[in-house]
């Protein structure tokens, strides 16, 4: 593993692990009025569905255009300024998210925000028992043939939820390609004629 790749992990754990381990109850948690302006309540501590929306909202603003991917990754501008920036847009962010930002700025990583919401939703999904699997076939997927998929791939994770990610590539030319907590199946036709001309 990188060092970029642990710097990512341990903030994603330690941030997925301090919302965790909050006592907050469930309605606590729930409370509508929590989400528009989370500091009415002295204590709030959002839980780990709300602080992962908040940080796929950060995530998903970075990434939106390159200029913004530029201004983040650019070392030339102040981490101030980016951390003014993602405040301005979205000032009900929680005040654990927002310290979380300022430790983020102190370091000089605001930049590593989306692979950090990537990282924290593996430790959501693995918390929620659930997967992600990406099926990349041939041709569109029969219904028949996924509901079966479906119950094969929650008993080959061990998910009680599965999420599917559909593409599809017309050069497979038949079978499937599943990919999954950084596994990858390669069940597709092509592969197995790549096989049998490299024996011949």
């Amino acid at each position: 593993m990188s060092s970029a790749k642990k710097l990512v992990n341990t903030y994603a754990k330690s941030l997925f692990q301090t919302v965790n381990q909050s006592k907050a109850s469930p309605s606590e948690n729930f409370d509508i009025a929590q989400l528009t302006s989370p500091e009415t309540k002295k204590g709030f501590l959002p839980n780990i569905y709300i602080l992962g929306e908040e940080l796929s909202l950060l995530r998903s603003t970075i990434v939106s255009s390159e200029n913004l991917k530029d201004f983040f990754k650019n070392p030339t501008y102040p981490e101030s300024l980016k951390l003014e920036f993602l405040v301005s847009l979205f000032p009900g962010t929680s005040l654990l998210l927002k310290s979380f930002l300022k430790v983020l700025t102190e370091r000089s990583h605001l930049s590593l925000l989306p692979e950090i919401y990537d990282e924290y939703n593996r430790f959501l999904l693995a918390f929620q028992k659930s997967t992600q699997v990406k099926i990349i076939t041939p041709s569109i997927l029969q219904e028949s043939y996924g509901v079966s998929l479906l119950k094969t791939l929650k008993s080959l994770t061990s998910s009680t939820e599965v999420t599917l990610n559909l593409s599809y590539n017309p050069k497979l030319l038949g079978g499937l390609i599943l990919e999954y907590n950084s596994s990858s199946i390669d069940a597709s036709i092509l592969k197995e004629f790549s096989l049998f001309f490299n024996e011949v």
